[in-house]
């Protein structure tokens, strides 16, 4: 098992901890009141999960959960904190977030949750805490594959690219995405990079009458690259994959 899918609590701040693992959450001391970023997808792990809540965050109620999106993946637990706390479930899916976002606001420190659709899903909402400089990116950013749903598009190249060129201007410190590591800017800007250089290089060769197979012979993964969570594995393959067949449908060009 690769070390960084075992369960690991995280301090990011005092009274910010991250349950690192395959899947992440995170919860947030604001003062007065806590708040819950994303909610795993294992009901079973309620009562760890509880247990590692209370060693950090002592009596201070839980007041709202945080879905950056509701995927089954992020929203397992939901049910347990409304039970167990009576905490409002926020997301574009059960309340709706305006465009401007929304602002919770204690008195250690404030959080504003902003969607950020259309990358991932038409949900997709980040959590950033300006004051701290952690972000919750939800799945915006999966190590190395494209987070879309959907076919690319050029439209939605140039979209993807805008979002992270948005995240990277946060200047976090810390960014948490839904699954694996915690990473930061510099991972984010190496992307951006790296899906440039894989849109130029296969449209060149794919002007040029080369196969598919002989494409993706020459596009191994980067050397710097391959110490990414799972890159190897199966997130380059799928992200060379999805750029050569909308290069091929003449959809990204």
């Amino acid at each position: 098992m690769d070390p960084t899918d075992i369960p690991k609590l995280i301090p990011l701040a005092d009274g910010i901890h991250v349950r690192q693992a395959i899947d992440n959450m995170g919860w947030i001391d604001l003062g007065g009141q806590a708040i819950v970023v994303d909610a795993l997808e294992q009901p079973e792990l309620e009562d760890e999960v509880f247990r590692a809540i209370e060693s950090t965050l002592g009596d201070v109620p839980i007041r709202t959960v945080l879905n950056t999106h509701s995927h089954y993946d992020h929203v397992a637990l939901n049910p347990a904190f409304q039970r167990r706390c009576g905490a409002d479930i926020v997301s574009v899916a059960t309340t709706g977030v305006p465009p401007e976002g929304l602002w919770f606001e204690g008195t250690r420190r404030r959080l504003h949750f902003l969607p950020m659709p259309g990358c991932h899903t038409r949900e997709d909402c980040i959590a950033w805490l300006p004051e701290d400089r952690i972000l919750f990116a939800g799945d915006l950013f999966g190590w190395g594959i494209i987070p879309l749903t959907v076919n690319l598009t050029a439209e939605l190249f140039d979209q993807l690219v805008a979002m992270y060129e948005r995240l990277i201007a946060l200047d976090a410190e810390t960014i948490v995405g839904g699954h694996g590591p915690l990473f930061t800017p510099d991972t984010l800007r190496r992307f951006v990079a790296y899906l440039h250089e894989l849109r130029t290089s296969i449209g060149a060769a794919c002007r040029a009458g080369d196969s598919d197979e002989a494409i993706l012979a020459a596009h191994p993964p980067p050397d710097d690259l391959r110490g990414w969570w799972r890159f190897v594995a199966w997130k380059h393959d799928s992200t060379v994959r999805n750029i050569l067949k909308a290069t091929r449908r003449r959809l990204l060009e």
